[in-house]
């Protein structure tokens, strides 16, 4: 079965490494969002963010980190994506302000996972 998986970094510097790393195993379309930091902008003006609502940031909100989302084709790819983007970032654990989570996909249409995958359904 596919999974969703879903990476927050305030290091924006370290994207790029993690995509780097990510390559090799291999991920595809990732997608990149740029993200606020409730818990910096709270206090100063409220904003309360909506899922799935994606707006430029403005008005006073800043980008303090970028939230990547990717398919991968299974749960062991997810632990792979894990390990690579630790060697990058350092243990995600112990990181104050990243994480990464995963969640499996049961219905999917329009992506097609390599010809070697030979679970979870594709439509």
């Amino acid at each position: 079965m596919a999974y969703m998986i879903m990476l927050v970094a305030e290091n924006t510097a370290q994207v790029d490494a993690v995509l780097e790393a990510w390559e090799s195993i291999p991920v595809d379309d990732v997608v990149f969002v740029d993200s606020t930091c409730f818990h910096r902008e709270g206090a100063e003006r409220p904003h309360i963010p909506m899922r799935f609502v994606f707006q430029p940031l403005g008005g006073g909100q800043r980008q303090c980190s970028v939230t990547l989302f990717g398919i991968v084709r299974d749960e062991g790819m997810v632990q792979q994506c894990i390990e690579q983007a630790e060697t990058v970032m350092g243990d995600i654990a112990s990181e104050k302000n990243a994480m990464l989570v995963a969640w499996p996909l049961c219905v999917i249409k329009g992506f097609s996972p390599p010809a070697d995958d030979q679970g979870g359904e594709a439509q």
